[in-house]
């Protein structure tokens, strides 16, 4: 790691171990980041959560266990959305895009709270969840939408197969990253003004294949470049104000493929993955 200039603290830094792939985060409204490590090998996911200020573990290799309504296969798990200190999972089910089932969790000690395994997720609406049954009728698949109390999970209201209503409330849905406070990373193209200038500020020229994030007066980048002769990758993360570089990390090298969508800016700190396995959270002020 390079600073130069003026120093961007490191807040903390947390290591997923030997082999593991950090994979999907999310944030609470209690303060705590949620994260999810997938280890290939062994094809299972365990998950994690920290405080967002003080780099505290609450748990770390949690095994996602329902003992009232068991997964099939603890290895398909995502993460939905955030309410409050709760946590909101489904399962995959292999070989198909449909999510299945809604487990509320709280992930720092006290573990699932509530589960839904008949129904799936739709959208979260804040004062309740709007999900659905799968049926068939005359062996077509039917959707019977309904809303749901986050906290308890139980049914607030049934609404039918799609109609306006159920049209009108998915228009309402605010995206996750938008109800998370996040702001996302964007892969730099030749139309996106504002951020070739910003870059060009900084000395990078337009050949260079990066993601990017303009964040008030900082410039936070991943440069993305191939490894002459072998076919391979480097990825680099830096932050400038203005020309002026502040930090600098090498998060991959010698990969089969860039690492793409390994960082993130929440409020004032910035989140990123390095080497697959650590994530690392700075402090933007």
């Amino acid at each position: 790691m390079m600073n130069t200039g003026d120093e961007l603290a490191v807040r903390w830094r947390y290591h997923a171990g030997t082999d593991a792939l950090v994979w999907q985060l999310m944030f609470t409204q209690g303060g705590c980041l949620v994260g999810q490590k997938r280890f290939a090998g062994r094809r299972q996911a365990l998950f994690f959560c920290i405080n967002i200020m003080t780099g505290k573990v609450f748990c770390d290799d949690y095994l996602f266990v329902d003992h009232a309504h068991p997964l099939a296969e603890g290895w398909f798990i995502v993460l939905e959305t955030t309410l409050g200190d709760l946590v909101y999972c489904s399962a995959c089910q292999p070989g198909s895009p449909e999510h299945q089932g809604i487990w509320a969790v709280d992930f720092r000690g006290a573990g699932v709270v509530w589960s839904r395994p008949e129904l799936v997720f739709i959208a979260n609406l804040e004062e309740e969840f709007l999900a659905c049954r799968l049926s068939s009728f005359a062996g077509f698949p039917e959707r019977n939408f309904l809303l749901i109390d986050p906290v308890t999970g139980a049914d607030i209201r049934r609404l039918g197969l799609d109609n306006i209503e159920v049209n009108a409330l998915r228009a309402e849905v605010v995206q996750e990253e938008v109800r998370q406070q996040v702001i996302l990373p964007e892969f730099v193209t030749e139309g996106m003004v504002p951020e070739h200038r910003a870059l060009q500020r900084a000395g990078i020229g337009a050949a260079i294949r990066c993601e990017c994030i303009i964040h008030g007066s900082l410039t936070i980048a991943v440069l993305h470049e191939p490894v002459k002769l072998t076919g391979l990758w480097g990825s680099s993360l830096k932050v400038w104000r203005g020309d002026s570089l502040l930090y600098a990390e090498t998060l991959e090298e010698g990969a089969e493929k860039p690492a793409l969508n390994n960082f993130l800016v929440r409020n004032d700190a910035l989140f990123y993955i390095k080497g697959r396995e650590e994530l690392v959270c700075v402090a933007l002020s």
